[in-house]
């Protein structure tokens, strides 16, 4: 996967926001492009200090059953295995099936092939 062009204003505004900017950004825009339905309350950002790698959910369905965990990190360096792990765990702590992790930055080849 191609990165994001880096010196895009878009970019440049992410970067220079603040960390619950960027999450709330994430959570806004993966429901603008339909997961959850067609429910406008459908996400909702939860990362706080200490939030355990969970920064948001959107729940598919009106009962909340059938939810996808966000991990959205404003970051300048390479993601790699701890981070990962940390938010696969925050994952397994939730008994989630679906979880995605969206950075500003870049994962590490190991973690590309991992996530598979």
């Amino acid at each position: 996967m191609k990165p994001f062009v880096e010196n895009s204003e878009i970019f440049s505004r992410l970067k220079a926001g603040s960390p619950q900017f960027f999450e709330k950004i994430v959570v806004e825009l993966l429901v603008k492009m339909g997961y959850g339905g067609s429910r406008s309350d459908a996400g909702q950002v939860v990362g706080q200090s200490g939030d355990e790698g969970i920064d948001g959910i959107i729940k598919e369905d009106r009962l909340g059953l059938d939810v996808i965990y966000i991990q959205a990190k404003r970051w300048e360096g390479v993601v790699g295995r701890p981070k990962i792990q940390k938010f696969v765990g925050a994952l397994q702590g939730q008994k989630a099936r679906k979880g995605v992790f969206i950075t500003t930055s870049t994962f590490s080849k190991e973690r590309r092939i991992t996530s598979l």
